[in-house]
């Protein structure tokens, strides 16, 4: 299955848990409402799936990722037209050479090339969750025939502190929690490779105390559609007033006088 097919069918799959997790609204808005426009992919998400077929299906690129020259002008807009036209997505000649590298980053990394020694790329699942009886899908980066799951992640810092901060902020565990659900692996890996020189490449696995909260969100996450199907509401945010406090780190803030305190 192409991944437009996987991702036009209607099954709950970890993004949707995401976005619900902001405001039922925000997900009737971009899943529901008979009237939405299907958002452009960015130009972070065309780069990302660039780098994961350049890493996890190198015998694709080609097929699917062309060098066009510059969009800023009539040339470089008319080669995009005629490369999306047949299939291929157009990108900088920049992009494709950090693709590359990125991709000689990781399969030089000892334990991230290991990993990808074996094993099959985006694959589709699909199940139907006990307690709601929802339809869910997945469809992991990479699947090892020994039940690990790889999980490819680009990003601006790969330490253990910096890609602690992205698992939180992006709900890495969530996502693991709801793959590991449905396919029944036992291992949620990521590798992550930073999209700047060297390219530093690490390898992760989230401890029983991040997989548990992860777990918890998407159980309560996929109650939440469920309700929200249900009752056929999906409010946002708050219909009322309320009253907000800063966050505390700013009441911690640089107490010192300047001039134009003064």
């Amino acid at each position: 299955m192409d991944n437009a097919t996987y991702h036009a069918d209607p099954a709950i799959s970890a993004s949707h848990l995401h976005l619900v997790a902001r405001s039922p609204q925000h997900y009737w808005a971009r899943y529901i409402d008979p009237e939405r426009i299907p958002p452009a992919p960015t130009t972070a998400m065309t780069f990302g799936s660039l780098v994961h077929c350049a890493v996890l299906e190198r015998d694709e690129l080609d097929k699917r990722y062309g060098v066009c020259p510059p969009r800023n002008t009539k040339a470089g807009k008319d080669r995009a037209a005629e490369m999306r036209e047949e299939g291929i997505e157009p990108v900088t000649s920049s992009d494709m050479r950090m693709a590359l590298a990125m991709a000689r980053a990781v399969n030089r990394h000892p334990y991230a090339g290991e990993l990808l020694a074996e094993g099959k790329a985006e694959q589709s699942f699909w199940w139907d969750d006990l307690d709601t009886e929802m339809r869910c899908k997945c469809r992991p980066d990479w699947l090892r025939s020994d039940g690990v799951i790889v999980d490819l992640k680009t990003t601006t810092d790969a330490s253990p502190q910096g890609f602690a901060k992205s698992i939180a902020n992006f709900r890495y565990n969530v996502q693991a929690a709801h793959y590991l659900n449905g396919i029944k692996a036992h291992r949620f890996v990521f590798i992550a490779v930073e999209k700047e020189a060297p390219y530093a490449v690490a390898v992760y696995e989230l401890d029983d105390n991040a997989l548990g909260e992860g777990a918890r969100l998407a159980a309560r996450d996929l109650r939440r559609i469920a309700n929200c199907r249900q009752q056929q509401s999906w409010p946002g945010y708050s219909n009322g007033l309320t009253t907000l406090s800063l966050p505390t780190w700013a009441f911690y803030g640089n107490d010192e006088m300047t001039p134009m305190d003064l």
